[in-house]
């Protein structure tokens, strides 16, 4: 393996210094789409993650289970914001 997986879709884009508006060019989709992505703040549809997964060079699983992710951090008893 060359890399570890990352976590959350924050983590991906932060490893690689992809800026958010970068990422959403890449995708196709609208920044604050991404934002909310990896914020928390809502869960990415399936035709997002296969934007996200075909503009950033990964799986659409991968994608999947890093946006899940993301939701689970925000979403988890506890976390510190």
């Amino acid at each position: 393996m060359d890399q570890p997986a990352s976590s959350t879709l924050g983590d991906f884009l932060a490893e690689r210094r992809f800026p958010f508006d970068a990422a959403a060019i890449l995708a196709e989709v609208d920044t604050s789409t991404v934002s909310r992505i990896v914020g928390g703040q809502v869960r990415a549809r399936p035709t997002t993650i296969v934007r996200l997964a075909r503009g950033l060079g990964v799986s659409a699983r991968r994608m999947e289970r890093m946006c899940q992710a993301s939701w689970d951090a925000a979403h988890t008893m506890g976390a510190s914001r």
